[in-house]
């Protein structure tokens, strides 16, 4: 009974260090009741065996049954004051410890026969075990959920779920950093043309509107394991990963066009966006058998090194000024050149390509 009314007051203090004195209480009681029966085994008082070691109840047994009654009183009294600390699973677990131990209790003290109330206490615990597991798991799994859902808020734009610049930034830098000499990969900064136009022209949600197209239009042209995230503003970031083909930069940016031209004719709204684009193509190395891509003058040496993320960036950055600069609308890829420090013995010169 003690045991149980600590577990109880460990449940619903709260920290709240003051113990009530229904506490106590149920100690002196408890107390009382181990004296009295260890008096019992001199006296009599409780119970006492005959000459052929039959048990026999005392005149004082129902002061022991009183004893416990009083304690479990207390404790339903203690539980019941702190109810509101209680979800409505774990209170209806811990009050079949009082139900069934004192329905034991009166029966016990009006039949002579088996001791019940042990049995009852037991079945008790063991539902109050079960709860308390079932509680447990349920409380992990939301912990868990919200978990997930505060972590995706974090990583995540909330107006286009795109992922946000930073989560963005440090997934494709994680990219660029296991990259060896035979990755590629296409870097690209997509920009809505003359976005403050929009706004002032159509107004504040129409720009948000389209920053939301650009978005999922993105999102469906390409993969689940690209890297698409809102860099700022009307711009976007997106690292293409293991491919370098020109083909597919140029067939999927031609949809991407395509789609947000139909959509902007829908809406009778003059809008489009222009790219940069960086391409990072493998190195192939044939030694002494003519000039391959990124080696130097056919002896097979690789000169593209390790990729410099910054650097991908930069040039990205410079080939969406270029379209911005000559023809809106469009994009400008420039092939991935090593800063000169990585390779000062090789100038860094930039193609570019309008489509």
């Amino acid at each position: 009974m003690s045991l149980f009314t600590t577990y109880i007051w460990l449940t619903v203090s709260n920290h709240n260090h003051r113990k009530p004195a229904a506490l106590y209480a149920v100690y002196a009681l408890s107390a009382s009741g181990i004296l009295l029966l260890i008096i019992t085994q001199f006296t009599g008082l409780f119970y006492y065996f005959d000459d052929h070691n039959l048990y026999h109840r005392g005149n004082y047994y129902l002061l022991s049954q009183a004893i416990a009654v009083l304690g479990i009183a207390l404790c339903l009294f203690m539980l019941i004051s702190y109810r509101k600390n209680l979800n409505r699973t774990i209170f209806l677990a811990m009050m079949s410890f009082f139900v069934l131990p004192v329905l034991a209790t009166i029966y016990q003290a009006l039949a002579y026969g088996f001791s019940l109330q042990c049995l009852a206490a037991v079945i008790s615990t063991q539902i109050m075990f079960i709860m308390d597991t079932v509680e447990i798991n349920l409380r992990f799994h939301s912990q868990q959920a919200d978990y997930r859902k505060a972590r995706y808020e974090a990583e995540h734009d909330g107006m286009t779920g795109l992922l946000n610049k930073e989560a963005g930034w440090k997934r494709m830098r994680e990219y660029f950093n296991h990259m060896s000499s035979r990755d590629e990969a296409l870097l690209m900064f997509i920009d809505i043309d003359d976005f403050k136009t929009i706004n002032d022209t159509y107004g504040h949600t129409a720009g948000d509107f389209w920053i939301r197209e650009v978005a999922s239009q993105l999102r469906h042209i390409y993969r689940q394991d690209d890297i698409i995230c809102r860099y700022g503003g009307d711009e976007f970031l997106a690292l293409i990963r293991n491919t370098a083909s020109e083909q597919v930069l140029e067939t999927t940016l031609g949809i991407f066009f395509q789609q947000l031209a139909r959509t902007s004719e829908q809406h009778g709204q003059d809008v489009h966006c222009s790219v940069g684009v960086c391409r990072i193509a493998a190195t192939r190395i044939r030694r002494n058998t003519g000039i391959s891509r990124n080696t130097d003058e056919g002896n097979g040496e690789d000169i593209r090194g390790e990729v410099d993320f910054d650097q991908c960036v930069k040039q990205a950055d410079l080939a969406l000024y270029e379209t911005k600069r000559s023809n809106k609308g469009r994009f400008t890829v420039y092939n991935y050149t090593p800063p000169p420090s990585q390779n000062p013995q090789i100038s860094a010169p930039r193609s570019g390509r309008k489509v």
